[in-house]
């Protein structure tokens, strides 16, 4: 499970890898939790919440928003259906749409790890730094406000593709757009399917365990946080 050399490229993830949710949940925000118990939303049975979820992300075109305000439409679609869905959680259509705004435009739902700044300035310069990533048009704004945005030289995000990780698209993007051979890249993401899907294309694989329920990888390489990059590469 060693890093070959040369590396001279590497891609990141960005969810769990650069940055987590504040409140832990990429969905049930802060600003949800202001309006919805988590003891009523735990007591809901696993099936009744499995339905409410998949109905709510059947807005046309959920997964492929191209703009902030086309996000904006999906994630107020998928509040109010869950509310119309859920009744127990007691969430009205204003509330909702509450949820849905600071869902795209609160920056603070991301919280950045503390050594990826420090970490993307020693990397940058020495490598081709790209990101590949299923992520929403807003990632963008967020990247620029904290300051993070000018360290990576190309971005594949799903979005902008129609397509989504551990789809092979995605890396025959990113490899494109980073003009290096696929052995001499690395990819570091906190799920061993989208690096199976990244060792395939012949991206060398870094799985971080940086989820609170990551458990160390048998198959590839595993750090517990950005800064450890630099001791392996």
């Amino acid at each position: 499970m060693s890093i070959k050399r040369p590396v001279r490229g590497i891609f990141f993830d960005l969810g769990w890898t650069v940055f987590r949710p504040a409140s832990g949940d990429w969905r049930v925000t802060a600003k949800a939790l202001e309006y919805i118990n988590p003891q009523v939303l735990g007591l809901i049975p696993q099936d009744k919440m499995n339905t409410a979820v998949s109905a709510a992300s059947a807005y046309p075109g959920n997964e492929m928003f191209r703009t902030e305000a086309e996000e904006l439409a999906g994630y107020t679609f998928y509040y109010r259906k869950l509310a119309e869905m859920l009744p127990e959680i007691k969430v009205t259509k204003d509330q909702a749409e509450a949820i849905a705004y600071d869902r795209v435009y609160n920056d603070s739902n991301y919280v950045f790890f503390d050594d990826v700044k420090q970490t993307l300035e020693a990397l940058k310069g020495k490598y081709s730094l790209g990101v590949i990533s299923d992520t929403d048009p807003s990632i963008i704004r967020i990247l620029k406000n904290a300051g993070i945005y000018p360290y990576f030289d190309h971005m594949t995000l799903s979005y902008e593709l129609g397509i989504h990780k551990p789809s092979p698209g995605m890396y025959r993007h990113a490899l494109a757009a980073m003009n290096l051979p696929a052995a001499e890249t690395v990819f570091i993401d906190d799920y061993e399917k989208n690096l199976e899907a990244a060792s395939a294309m012949g991206i060398q694989p870094i799985l971080i365990l940086s989820r609170p329920d990551s458990q160390a990888s048998t198959k590839y390489h595993s750090i517990k946080k950005l800064s450890d990059l630099q001791l392996i590469l």
